[in-house]
């Protein structure tokens, strides 16, 4: 794989190809008036076949920016929502490196209150590779309390999110079931669960993508909506609090795949080795 950044001015993001085909992009932000994004986020992300899994900035709901990092009470401090009293999560330092089978992309994050304050520090990093029919995005996010100690309180909006291309969601005619054998959003809201997994067409093209919670992060509770959201949430009912000096870690596996992946597939793309500890 190759790992390609497209200049500042009009797209300041790093592109992820295998071959001549982009795997990937990664978006980092900025309050430029043509580039404006408040925390990075991966979109799009292909299936190996070329077909787009992500939605960016859909017509509702558009903070949620195809799969993306966030809470909305930090400290008090809303990073979820994109709205003029939020805070922005700032990449202040990028490292990447590829080989013919992967490619990884780091980030040194600072999350800042609108006055830009520095609430906490993060790493971040991405690892994305292609297995069997599907590219596997490995994010693991290690939220430091660098500045104080932090407070994640309860709430819905929280933490590590997917929001799927409309042709894939539910509401236009895809399956969203869980790891625990539940079917559709409703049913599947709210509980614990290991993966998402939401598949449909693109066209005549069958694919789809899973959210996975990392095995040590595992299992979570799931935000999901028919409309193509899906988010692991580990403070829908409890707080989280991170000591001063202290840090928290979290990882998240994104399967955009081709084809009708099987139970034990996805159980395999879920425990299989290659990705970093979380």
């Amino acid at each position: 794989m190759q790992i390609q950044f497209q200049e500042p001015r009009f797209f300041n993001r790093y592109r992820v190809l295998d071959g001549h085909r982009t795997v990937m992009a990664l978006n980092l932000g900025g309050a430029e008036k043509d580039l404006f994004l408040m925390r990075p986020c991966v979109h799009p992300l292909y299936t190996p076949a070329g077909y787009p899994v992500t939605e960016m900035g859909a017509h509702n709901f558009p903070h949620h920016k195809g799969i993306w990092i966030g809470h909305a009470k930090v400290n008090g401090v809303n990073f979820f929502h994109d709205l003029v009293d939020a805070g922005w999560i700032v990449p202040i330092q990028v490292t990447s490196d590829a080989d013919a089978d992967s490619a990884r992309i780091s980030l040194s994050l600072e999350w800042r209150d609108r006055r830009g304050t520095v609430i906490a520090t993060e790493i971040r990093s991405h690892v994305v590779r292609r297995i069997d029919n599907a590219h596997l995005l490995d994010m693991v996010s290690t939220l430091r309390a660098s500045h104080g100690s932090l407070e994640l309180e309860i709430d819905n909006h929280s933490w590590a999110g997917c929001r799927l291309i409309d042709a894939l969601d539910q509401d236009d005619g895809g399956v969203m079931r869980d790891s625990e054998g539940r079917e559709g959003a409703d049913a599947i809201n709210g509980h614990s669960v290991r993966w998402v997994d939401v598949r449909g067409s693109i066209g005549e093209h069958a694919c789809g993508a899973a959210l996975m919670a990392h095995p040590a992060s595992a299992p979570v509770p799931t935000f999901a909506r028919f409309y193509g959201t899906s988010l692991l949430n580990p403070t829908m009912y409890e707080p989280l609090t991170i000591a001063d000096g202290d840090s928290w870690t979290f990882g998240t596996r994104v399967a955009a795949y081709d084809g009708s992946p099987t139970a034990a597939d996805l159980q395999r793309w879920w425990s299989g080795a290659g990705r970093d500890p979380a």
